[in-house]
């Protein structure tokens, strides 16, 4: 079960430092780049909540946030030692009355409400606990999307090459293989056709990886260190295999 933890001071300036890690738990999950949205406005709120409430913005304490994956469900745990706080205390806020008449109050935890499964909070001697949990969907191995790409992948080859594969991914492909097997050449620009996938599939919490690669082929991936960068497997069983049990996991 992928978990991590973190501490940062109770201070506006952690946010983005909460945002990153966050981050790197929606991107083991792989959800997408809605839910991944989601789960960020709410341990936002949650943040903003404890820095400016339990601790009065005195900056004085700290934050640990605790994340684990399993199951389809991403739960996001925040503690602190600030004042007593409950959310379920705060009335939800008036979102039909018209503008002038609106009281600005209550829009965070209505939000950590929205954007969110479950929303529990605890609090006793050892401090307040506040735990989230999202619901998101694993992709299947079924929803694999595979090319076979062949020939030279050079300035001119690889534009034909790369077409069906860029038009997957506008589409919102989860999941691609991309097999090498009969790529006989491999210059810059089809090193740079395929960076771009992998930038957009990561946007898009999304999974990339290729396989087959002929030695001449990896070998450009290892001189200009993309074999750091993208999941490369030997053969297409073996990329079936690690993405069977990623999803397991």
């Amino acid at each position: 079960m992928p978990s991590a933890s973190l501490t940062v001071p109770a201070q506006l300036d952690s946010l983005s430092v909460i945002g990153e890690f966050v981050n790197s738990a929606t991107r083991q999950a792989k959800m997408s780049e809605r839910e991944a949205w989601q789960v960020q406005l709410a341990v936002d709120e949650a943040a903003t909540n404890i820095i400016q409430h339990a601790y009065n913005d005195q900056a004085t304490g700290n934050i640990r946030i605790e994340w684990s994956i399993n199951e389809g469900e991403l739960r996001v745990t925040l503690m602190d030692k600030g004042q007593p706080f409950d959310p379920s205390s705060v009335p939800e806020p008036d979102i039909s009355s018209p503008f002038e008449g609106r009281q600005a109050g209550g829009l965070g935890i209505y939000l950590m409400h929205k954007m969110m499964d479950d929303v529990q909070y605890v609090f006793d001697a050892s401090g307040n606990t506040l735990t989230m949990r999202k619901r998101f969907a694993e992709p299947a191995v079924a929803d694999l999307l595979r090319f076979n790409l062949s020939g030279r992948l050079d300035a001119r080859g690889t534009v034909s090459s790369m077409t069906p594969i860029n038009a997957a991914v506008e589409a919102g492909a989860r999941m691609i293989l991309i097999d090498l097997t009969h790529v006989s050449f491999l210059s810059s620009s089809g090193l740079r056709a395929l960076l771009l996938v992998r930038r957009e599939m990561n946007e898009r919490q999304g999974i990339l990886m290729l396989c087959g690669l002929q030695p001449q082929v990896d070998e450009v991936f290892v001189m200009t260190g993309f074999s750091q960068v993208f999941d490369i497997y030997r053969t297409t069983s073996d990329a079936l295999q690690a993405l069977s049990t990623r999803s397991e996991h």
